[in-house]
Order: structure tokens, then C-alpha cells, then sequence
């Protein structure tokens, strides 16, 4: 917040933009593995996070600085759902449960790890290294998807719904931008309930052709199964909780208790580690 003299609700545009961007490509995800191969959508999410990173890296200003976090946002909501997929194609039955545990639980390393390894590099360098160190692992992951990378998923190419498409960007986007102006301007504030209304509104209209269409590009009827409702809910519960921790418990821990910055990254260490196990388990 220092470095480019923000505030705590302005420095919350960077995890505010990121997930923005990751709620409008994810729900796009099954349409993207019909019409591209795997190989094609994994090397073009890697190199946009790639891109995102050296953006964020070398940002003179708050606003470069979040551009880059939302190119980043691009590669992860196209890199993230497929994961789950190829492993949903490639493994048995019988090995699936344990496969998807791994999923989760590299899902689930990055919070665990992040703040102890962000504490210790702003203990010593500058907050521009953290988006640095993304660059040789990307730069090796890169490598890997162009020589070994296959295609799991067939090539259908289906017809786009454009409609649909604006309908889940704008109800998606509107939602998160009210939830997140409200921490700034109030709950009660116009732009809020105004944004809020627009997300109800819209998100009720996408819902509803959704589950009109033959061939939906998010198939929602599958929530008429208890089991994955249920689920699905509490994955929701569960990532809500997590990602409200990793930006809130730092910010604390470093301003509310004045702790050092890298002693803060080793308190959150041991939740995250347990966090992390435990979503391989089960």
C-alpha cells in the first residue's frame, strides 16, 4: 500500500480484479474445451499469466499494477477448471477420488505457502520479486505443455450463445463489484445496491435461459442432485473463507498487531499447511 500510497480498500482491487476476471472465464470453461484442444488452452493460459506476471513486475503504478493481476486472472480461469478435467478423463474410477485430492491440494499449497514465502521476499526485497519468482516456473511449465502436453477433451466446436455469454460476464462482474465497493462506500450506498440489483437481475436471466437452452454453456441442471448441491455449497463456503483469510489475517496480524512482515507470513504458515493436507485427504 505504501509503494504506490493507496489505501486498504484500493489495494483490494487486486484481489477484486483478479477474481472478477476468474468468475467471468470460469463459467466459460466447457464451451472453451469444445472448441480449442487442451494443449492450446493450457500453453495460452500459462503465457497469460506469464505476461500478467511481468506486467505486475515491472508496474510503475497502482493502475499497471492491477491490469496485470487481471491478465493473470485470464490464465488461471482458463488453467484451474481444466485441471479437474483432464484428471477427470485420464484417471479410473477407482483412482479418481485420490487424483482430485492432489487437484485440491494444489489448490490449496498456494495459500498455505503465499504469505510465509511473501513475508520472507518483503523482508528483504521488494514487493516487484514476488511477481518475478512466477516467471521460471511459468517459463518451465511452458516448455512442458508445448513437448508433452496431449488433448483429453474432443473437438466439438458447438454454436456460441453470445447472449449467455454477456448475460454470465455482466451478472458475474456486477456482483463482485458490488461486494467489493461496499467495504469502501457502505452497504446501503447507491453504486452498491445498484450493482447488487444489476447482478440479481441479470444472473436470474442467465439461470433461466440456462436452463432453456439444449446445449447450455453452464449446465446448471445438475444441480437438481443433492449430493453435488451440497457439495458445491460448501466448496463455496470453504473458498470464501479461504480467500477472505489470506487478504484480511495478514493486514491484521502486520497493522492490527504491528508483527513484521515476515513473521506474519510464518504465523499464517501452520493453518495453511493443515488446510492443504486436509483438502488432499478428502
Amino acid at each position: 500500500m505504501s509503494a504506490f500510497h493507496v489505501g486498504s480498500g484500493t489495494i483490494q482491487w487486486l484481489v477484486t480484479g483478479y477474481m472478477l476476471i476468474i468468475g467471468i472465464i470460469l463459467p466459460l470453461s466447457s464451451l472453451l474445451t469444445k472448441w480449442f484442444t487442451t494443449r492450446q488452452l493450457v500453453i495460452f493460459g500459462l503465457c497469460a499469466f506469464l505476461f500478467g506476471a511481468i506486467i505486475s513486475a515491472l508496474a510503475p503504478s497502482f493502475e499497471i499494477l492491477l491490469l496485470g493481476r487481471m491478465i493473470q486472472g485470464i490464465g488461471t480461469g482458463i488453467v484451474l477448471p481444466l485441471m479437474f478435467t483432464v484428471a477427470m478423463q485420464i484417471f479410473l474410477p477407482n483412482r479418481l477420488g485420490a487424483a482430485m485430492g492432489v487437484c485440491a491440494m494444489v489448490i490449496m499449497l498456494a495459500p498455505a505457502i503465499g504469505p510465509t514465502v511473501t513475508g520472507l521476499i518483503l523482508a528483504k526485497l521488494s514487493w516487484n520479486w514476488i511477481f518475478c519468482m512466477f516467471v521460471p516456473f511459468l517459463v518451465v511449465a511452458i516448455i512442458f505443455a508445448f513437448t508433452s502436453l496431449k488433448n483429453t477433451t474432443k473437438i466439438t466446436r458447438p454454436k456460441i450463445d453470445y447472449l449467455s455469454i454477456i448475460e454470465s460476464a455482466v451478472g458475474f462482474a456486477s456482483l463482485v463489484a458490488s461486494v467489493s465497493l461496499a467495504s469502501d462506500l457502505g452497504l446501503t450506498s447507491v453504486p452498491v445496491i445498484g450493482l447488487f440489483v444489476l447482478a440479481i437481475i441479470v444472473l436470474a436471466l442467465y439461470v433461466h435461459r440456462q436452463l432453456m437452452l439444449e446445449n447450455p454453456i453452464l449446465n446448471l441442471k445438475i444441480f437438481s442432485i443433492p449430493q453435488f448441491r451440497t457439495g458445491a455449497l460448501l466448496v463455496m463456503i470453504d473458498f470464501g473463507i479461504i480467500l477472505s483469510a489470506m487478504y484480511l489475517l495478514p493486514q491484521f496480524i502486520q497493522n492490527g498487531l504491528s508483527i513484521a512482515v515476515a513473521l506474519t507470513g510464518i504465523i499464517m504458515l501452520p493453518g495453511g499447511i493443515i488446510n492443504a493436507l486436509t483438502s488432499a485427504n478428502l
